[in-house]
């Protein structure tokens, strides 16, 4: 006898949320619960029961969370023989700029010398 189980988690706890005897089906409604976003997990389970032994066995089918999925992509990185290290990173070079102190001087020498050039332009237009 095989079953499906639709394990949920929430606020810390997993829960059965539903069983079904139809892996397709668990599965379609796990994802479907996965895009509802109510859930930050979702699992289906396997749970087969032997009648001559009494005993039952369970396995994942399917698993719907982000970090579910970043460790199995991170077993398999890990199963993989570095065969060479990586060259290491040439230093960035620095990009030529001004110096904040050379930027407020030249910006002062800026206003300074035009408000000198008001002066002397208010100073010649009385004159004449």
């Amino acid at each position: 006898m095989i079953l499906f189980e639709i394990h949920t988690f929430r606020d810390g706890t997993w829960k059965i949320d539903s069983v079904f005897d139809d892996k397709d089906l668990a599965t379609y409604e796990a994802q479907r619960m996965e895009k509802g976003g109510r859930f930050s997990a979702v699992r289906v389970i396997q749970e087969t029961y032997d009648e001559e032994t009494q005993r039952t066995s369970t396995r994942t089918v399917y698993r719907s969370t982000k970090v579910d999925r970043m460790n199995v992509e991170g077993e398999r990185q890990r199963a993989k023989p570095l065969l060479v290290a990586p060259p290491p990173r040439p230093p960035k070079p620095k990009k030529p700029g001004i110096s904040p102190i050379a930027m407020v001087l030249t910006l002062s020498a800026i206003v300074l010398g035009g408000i000198a050039v008001l002066y002397l332009l208010q100073n010649v237009s009385t004159r004449f």
